[in-house]
């Protein structure tokens, strides 16, 4: 039966009167058509065919579309053809068919689908609309634009009430600065902010960011990242908690820091600091640890409080580490106050009553230069009260003395010893296993070479003065330099005693110490 639109308003306010009087519940309420179609034969019971400028409505919702199939008893709306519906007056949705069921509330709708609510923009093939909750589903891939933001995943929920969109499964956010790339991505629409809610990625021209946890503000570009969280440009920057201002290049970092700097071989740890990403400096403090990478090994570096200045290149810095320095190398281990890495010329030196146990040597100083080069050690400048002991056998030691004193290294031994300066030295000469006498001599001036860690020959320049006579004729106390002091038992036997610290004993070195200032020193 095929009824026109002149009595067509009267079928369908008796039609609508009736079903509401069967089912007693909201029932979709059909407000125009061209035309109806109401034949049982051939569409079944209960059934209208709307045809044409189709409106129909229910509760808050209004609904147009071109061709309806409507299920009176069922509460059923089957619709295709610029399907268009408005919720509340502000969210449009569009698509070319739709399933709607009056009893849940569930519009389904399929094909070039556009939901549209305020600066929110979201297109799919595949929505399902929840009116009575307010939320949209997508599956099978959506996109949602947000002024300057583009968001695309596999599958995503739209509550328009609360403007959050929560996104699973190959999500993809794009900004004129950077793109993120997630696996799961809670985005608020009206702050622009998305929480990290697994394995996600935030590409820029400058850097990586990764995190699987945290927030991203795209709006202000500030992030707090968590759990494997790290920040990837000139410099990697790892951390449990990072907290990253991309405007500043400003990164803050709470717990299992990590700055890793590849230009120069450097890693500083902490479990607290900060990096710039913009300027390049750098701070670490509380269990901060400085590792210097080289071909065969690592120099471990503990001190109160670790700090990166850049220069002025750029790629070169300094590396200042602050009280309490010890630090341990399988070929070398040390401890002092303050140090100091300069990475132009690779030297590390060390400041405030140094010691430096390498080779089997004892080395200390008002201050230590040391040298690498091609990534080995290659001499070492000791400045001021400069001693070198080495133990020839119990209670035996050969010792330098002297003002300044640089050391050769060849192969991993010290190979010659230049003294300049109240030179004086003590050693055991042996004659294959046995020593055969004790050695002193002084002078201003003296030059030692040693073959296998033992002095094979000595030059003395300016007075020299110097005698050789059998140790039993020797008395104790001129067996040993004044200012000797053995401290093997402070030497870092391992990496992990780097972070206990021990006072020394209170000891006369003789003269007065010189005074160096670490930011005076390498004042740029």
């Amino acid at each position: 039966m095929h009824i026109s639109n002149r009595i067509f308003k009267i079928i369908i306010l008796a039609s609508v009167f009736y079903t509401g009087i069967v089912s007693g519940q909201k029932k979709v309420i059909v407000n125009n058509a061209d035309s109806l179609n109401y034949d049982e034969a051939i569409y079944g019971k209960d059934v209208q065919v709307l045809i044409g400028n189709v409106k129909f409505t229910h509760e808050t919702a209004v609904m147009f579309c071109d061709t309806a199939y409507r299920y009176i008893l069922d509460n059923k709306i089957n619709a295709n053809g610029n399907i268009h519906i408005i919720q509340n007056d502000t969210l449009h949705l569009y698509g070319r068919r739709l399933n709607y069921d009056g009893n849940t509330g569930l519009a389904q709708v399929r094909e070039d689908v556009r939901l549209v609510n305020k600066d929110v923009v979201l297109t799919t093939d595949y929505l399902d609309y929840d009116r009575v909750n307010n939320f949209a589903y997508y599956f099978n891939f959506g996109k949602i634009v947000n002024k300057e933001n583009t968001l695309t995943s596999k599958k995503g929920y739209y509550y328009p009430a609360t403007d959050q969109v929560h996104y699973k499964d190959s999500v993809v956010a794009t900004n004129p600065k950077y793109i993120i790339k997630s696996d799961t991505l809670i985005y608020h629409t009206e702050t622009k902010v998305s929480n990290i809610e697994g394995p996600t990625f935030i590409i820029s021209d400058s850097n990586t960011i990764y995190a699987e946890a945290g927030y991203y503000d795209m709006q202000h570009d500030v992030a707090l990242l968590k759990e494997n969280a790290y920040v990837e440009g000139e410099q990697l920057l790892k951390g449990d908690t990072i907290y990253y201002d991309r405007a500043s290049g400003y990164g803050e970092i709470f717990n299992s820091m990590e700055l890793h700097d590849t230009t120069n071989n450097l890693i500083i740890k902490g479990d607290y600091g900060f990096y710039n990403e913009i300027t390049q400096d750098a701070l670490a403090t509380l269990n901060a640890e400085l590792l210097q990478i080289y071909n065969k090994d690592t120099l471990f570096l503990h001190a109160d409080t670790l700090q990166a200045v850049p220069l002025e290149d750029g790629e070169q810095k300094l590396i200042k580490a602050y009280r309490k320095v010890k630090y341990f190398r399988s070929d070398m281990q040390g401890r002092c106050d303050s140090m100091v890495f300069d990475s132009r010329d690779t030297t590390n030196t060390f400041y405030y009553d140094p010691i430096m146990w390498s080779m089997g040597n004892q080395l200390t100083a008002d201050v230590i230069k040391m040298y690498t080069k091609n990534e080995v050690l290659d001499k070492v400048d000791l400045i001021d009260r400069s001693f070198i002991i080495s133990e020839e056998d119990t209670g035996r030691y050969n010792q330098v003395k002297g003002k300044l004193m640089t050391g050769y290294i060849r192969n991993n031994e010290i190979y010659k010893i230049d003294v300049n300066g109240n030179a004086q030295s003590v050693y055991f000469p042996k004659d294959r296993e046995y020593v055969i006498g004790v050695n002193r001599a002084e002078c201003s001036n003296m030059t030692l070479y040693l073959t296998q860690r033992m002095v094979d020959q000595i030059t003395m320049r300016v007075s020299p003065n110097g005698n050789m006579n059998p140790p039993y004729l020797v008395p104790d106390e001129n067996l040993r330099l004044e200012g000797f002091y053995w401290l093997d038992a402070f030497r870092p036997k391992s990496k992990e005693e780097i972070f206990f610290w021990e006072e020394l004993p209170t000891f006369d070195r003789g003269e007065n110490r010189s005074e160096y200032d670490l930011d005076d020193t390498y004042e740029e």
